[in-house]
């Protein structure tokens, strides 16, 4: 009920209601999971051996394991996860530490089932191609070496751009095991793109220049993930209109222009102090615009990519005859399987929206965010200490208990 219409996420629970054998078939069932079905208990048996080894290497350290800080063998051993729905359900005082262990186990797997849910139907290579393609194409070097988002008289000078074409699975499950939800389909940051500005003032730039050249649609952002910790848009507007007034009247020339507003400095500090952190694990000095945008992805199917690669390879030569005989005959099999799939299909669908997250911020916040007080050290140690306590907490507990 705590979780039903309470609010409450199920990897917080302390222990299950699960009374039998048939009852754990039948919550693994109602899960999604045939557990009597061979291939099934495979697939969910390597769910538990990573969940482990998650646990091993992720949320305790070398020295606890060897301490003994680990689970009791039979948890170890496993092969079987209506053991553990069992064991999370037992009520005998001296089952408590094989309880939490199960417990903790559970957490984690059921992480790792919703990623895997999400990956098996997402194309993540044809979201990461399309989305960073999209970019690819707009930011260029000139003959100095200079980085440049765009070109002609609405380029922004960049001094530092970074992709994340790939977020670790580890990284992935420690995220989704201090998110509230612990849904994998709300992870945002599966792929992104930081942008750094030599200046403050040539952020609000890159904001108009992706909105101005299309590089995101704003109807596909998302508005309760957008952050600015980095810019008082009020008061960045209100120094900007001064100097285009001053520069209209003559009173400054476009040399004094270009000069004053390199040194407009409305960072955000005040509203900062004020406003919540959205992310409890950064730190309050990272300081960025961010944004999270979506992409319709084309779903091209994986059987005509690896035709397009199957033909380049005979086509580029060199390879013997018979390999080259081999390849063509099964680029026409692959041909016919995908012609066929298509007219059975009928007409195509679209694909589905991946997101993305965009990060914009001066070359002194970034400094600050690899160096200072916000570094990702830091970050992650703090993610790792929450997930610790979530996942871990009782085991903790316990273990302390039994070596005072």
């Amino acid at each position: 009920m705590d979780v039903l219409i309470g609010g409450q996420s199920s990897i917080d629970l302390q222990e299950l209601r699960v009374e039998s054998w048939d009852e754990a078939t039948l919550f693994m069932s109602s899960y999604g999971y045939d557990p009597e079905d061979t291939g099934t208990r495979r697939l969910i048996h390597a769910v538990l051996v990573e969940a482990l080894s998650f646990l091993e290497t992720q949320l305790l350290t070398p020295r606890e394991w060897s301490r003994g800080i680990r689970p009791p063998d039979e948890v170890l051993q496993c092969q079987d996860v209506r053991h553990l729905l069992l064991w999370a359900s037992g009520k005998s005082p001296e089952d408590r530490l094989k309880r939490a262990w199960a417990c903790s186990l559970l957490r984690v797997m059921h992480t790792i089932a919703h990623i895997e849910g999400v990956v098996r139907h997402a194309n993540m290579n044809a979201a990461r191609d399309q989305v960073m393609s999209r970019f690819h194409g707009y930011i260029k070097r000139d003959a100095d070496g200079s980085m440049w988002l765009g070109e002609g008289d609405d380029r922004v000078k960049l001094e530092r751009v970074d992709w994340k074409t790939q977020k670790s699975r580890n990284s992935i499950i420690l995220k989704l095991l201090h998110k509230r939800d612990n849904v994998a389909d709300t992870i945002y940051d599966y792929l992104g793109v930081r942008m750094v500005t030599a200046r403050l003032c040539d952020v609000m730039l890159v904001v108009k220049y992706l909105r101005q050249f299309y590089l995101i649609s704003y109807p596909n952002c998302y508005p309760a993930r957008a952050r600015n910790n980095l810019l008082d848009t009020q008061r960045f507007r209100t120094q900007v209109e001064t100097l285009r007034d001053m520069l209209t009247a003559g009173s400054i020339s476009p040399d004094e222009f270009e000069n004053m507003i390199a040194r407009v400095t409305a960072s955000n500090d005040e509203k900062n102090d004020k406003k919540e952190h959205g992310n409890p694990h950064s730190a309050s000095t990272y300081r960025s615009i961010q944004m999270t945008a979506r992409q319709l992805i084309d779903p091209a199917d994986r059987e005509y990519e690896w035709l397009t690669k199957i033909k380049a390879a005979v086509e580029a030569g060199g390879l013997m005859p018979s390999t080259a005989t081999a390849l063509a005959e099964v680029a026409n099999l692959v041909e016919g399987w995908a012609t066929v799939k298509a007219e059975r299909q009928g007409d195509r669908q679209l694909g589905a929206f991946f997101p993305f997250e965009i990060q914009i911020m001066d070359v002194e916040s970034y400094v600050e965010s690899q160096a200072g007080m916000a570094n990702h050290n830091r970050y992650k140690q703090s993610q790792i200490r929450a997930a610790r306590k979530r996942v871990l907490g009782k085991v903790l507990e316990l273990s302390r208990q039994n070596f005072s």
